[in-house]
């Protein structure tokens, strides 16, 4: 791959990032509103608004596993990111490779897991909004191809040398 090819994909990838905090963050909108309605009128008028809690019960988990690719995509699992440094700079491009792929197989396992349970979940749905429980389900499904999309990109990038960036994006 050539650096054209790389910058690209590189770009593409930012598009996509820049997509998903506009989409959690319209569902975070989303989500506040209907909660905070919902608080105002039971408490006014001792009327809770029915539908709040599924609506919650669906759009959390969407919010919380789509954030999860940026957080992917820019190194910000702190945890990760902490025990690598900690090791001595030879083992630390090893253990940065090692990472990586226990980071994919775990993806890919929590992929395929994922669309086994929406699929069995399919006909059962929510008795208030009446939509299928698999839509739970489906937020990780989408997320964790997405994850393993981006590890899959930043071990490419590690093989050919041009991944330099540390936790949360800074550049070495």
């Amino acid at each position: 791959m050539n650096k054209i090819q790389i910058r690209g994909i590189k770009d593409i990838f930012d598009l996509l990032s820049k997509m998903i905090i506009i989409f959690t963050s319209s569902l975070m909108v989303l989500l506040t509103a209907v909660v905070f309605f919902n608080v105002i009128i039971r408490y006014f008028f001792s009327i809770p608004i029915a539908f709040t809690y599924e609506m919650v019960e669906l759009l959390f988990p969407w919010i919380v596993f789509l954030a999860i690719i940026n957080v992917t995509l820019h190194n910000e699992n702190i945890d990760i990111q902490f025990f690598v440094k900690l090791l001595p700079k030879p083992f630390q491009l090893f253990s940065a490779y090692f990472t990586k792929i226990v980071m994919l197989f775990f993806s890919v396992y929590i992929t395929k897991s994922s669309f086994s349970l929406a699929s069995t979940v399919q006909n059962h749905t929510m008795p208030i909004l009446g939509i299928s429980k698999s839509w739970l389900y489906w937020s990780v499904s989408v997320s964790f191809v997405g994850v393993s999309l981006v590890i899959i990109y930043q071990i490419v990038l590690m093989v050919m040398g041009k991944n330099h960036e540390r936790e949360g994006g800074e550049t070495l």
